[in-house]
């Protein structure tokens, strides 16, 4: 069978990064400053080769569903086999819960926009959905090539916080470790949740169909961006910030001054923008293999309904539903690990090598995403 590229290699690891950059990179400093920034570092990092092999056997998946794009193919194939009846309990799940997930983004993204441009909160909101949804609409290699340009963007604006930050005339000195079990767990959950990109790999390994080798890299590259910004960002705000507030652009932006409010809200929106064209583009492709449908019909599916919900006045449902989000993610990483052993019965040749054949691995990568469904109840 012949493939045809879509993505180069830079486009697909923007994308796999702006996918992972949300939320979770300004919440991790607060609960950072309750451990110690040595004991973070060290689940930091272990947080990160976990995301790496999961990643990695998603991508796998994706290459032996002829480098399918979205997750409904693949585990109809590795998991549901023939039973119809889960194929559509997945489908149905994965909607409701991606579409709430959207709307808490464009709610959040309004609120922050009104404030930035002094505009009503609803204007701030349809200005957000109408330039997302337009991007996914245009499909996946536009939506690689935005991401591109987002994260380049954040990246400048993540230079600039830097230089001010290191520029000041004190620095405070780091707390001292704690190795409490309970805020360790905390750190290791919002870790994970910073680190994770699930919807956007398959999306880069149909992008780089055939090159088996750059999917892997990609992965890697992409989950690394991922952690440099977190530990840049928490190192800044713990030596800057006074106190670290729960979201950390808020305290530091405060330490910093000048116009870092208004760049740290331009970072934010961003951040939500590739998480959102990531869910979004995750939800057309699946609408469209679920019912055999054309892209304008799955995009509507994928765009529309969650612009509608977040009109109305339900802010404390979507947060619960953020939630929800986060626990659908363990699910799917969970679902990831059968499908996976399902895959590579009887195959030599993979991505992780040998090390990708041995049950004690999947067994392993099992527990390490349950205890992250566990730290997000803390």
């Amino acid at each position: 069978m012949v493939f045809m590229r879509k993505l180069n290699m830079v486009e697909a690891v923007c994308l796999i990064a702006g996918a992972g950059i949300g939320g979770g990179v300004m919440a991790l400093p607060y609960l950072v400053a309750r451990t110690g920034f040595m004991p973070a570092v060290c689940i930091m990092l272990i947080a990160y080769l976990v995301s790496v092999l999961l990643h990695i056997m998603v991508a796998e998946l994706s290459i032996r569903t002829d480098y399918s794009s979205e997750l409904l193919t693949i585990f109809s194939k590795h998991i549901f086999r023939d039973k119809t009846s889960l194929r559509s309990a997945f489908y149905a799940l994965m909607a409701v819960t991606l579409i709430c997930n959207l709307a808490a983004y464009i709610t959040g993204a309004g609120d922050i926009l009104a404030d930035l441009l002094g505009i009503p909160v609803i204007v701030g909101a349809i200005v957000f959905f109408a330039f997302a949804a337009s991007v996914v609409y245009l499909g996946l290699k536009r939506v690689a090539i935005n991401e591109a340009v987002a994260l380049a963007v954040m990246l400048v604006i993540l230079l600039f916080f830097v230089w001010r930050t290191f520029a000041l005339p004190t620095l405070q000195a780091f707390a001292p470790a704690q190795w409490a079990p309970g805020p360790l767990l905390a750190v290791y959950g919002m870790a994970m949740f910073s680190l994770s990109s699930l919807f956007a790999v398959p999306q880069a390994a149909s992008g780089l169909c055939g090159e088996k080798k750059r999917i892997k890299t990609a992965v890697a590259i992409g989950l690394l961006v991922n952690l440099a910004v977190t530990v840049i960002v928490t190192v800044s705000v713990l030596v800057s910030a006074n106190p670290v507030t729960e979201v950390a652009i808020i305290g530091w932006a405060a330490a910093l001054g000048g116009v870092t409010g208004i760049l740290g809200s331009s970072f934010i929106v961003l951040a939500m923008l590739g998480t959102f064209w990531s869910i979004s583009l995750q939800l057309s492709d699946m609408t469209k293999e679920y019912f055999r449908a054309g892209r304008f019909f799955a995009w509507l599916v994928a765009t529309t309904p969650s612009f509608m919900l977040a009109l109305l006045p339900v802010a404390g449902f979507l947060g619960l539903m953020q939630i929800a989000g986060g626990a659908t993610a363990v699910v799917v990483a969970c679902m990831a690990v059968p499908a996976y052993h399902n895959a590579i019965r009887g195959t030599d040749e993979l991505l992780l090598g040998n090390l990708g054949k041995g049950r004690n691995l999947c067994r392993g990568i099992v527990v390490m995403y349950l205890l992250m469904a566990i730290a997000s109840l803390l």
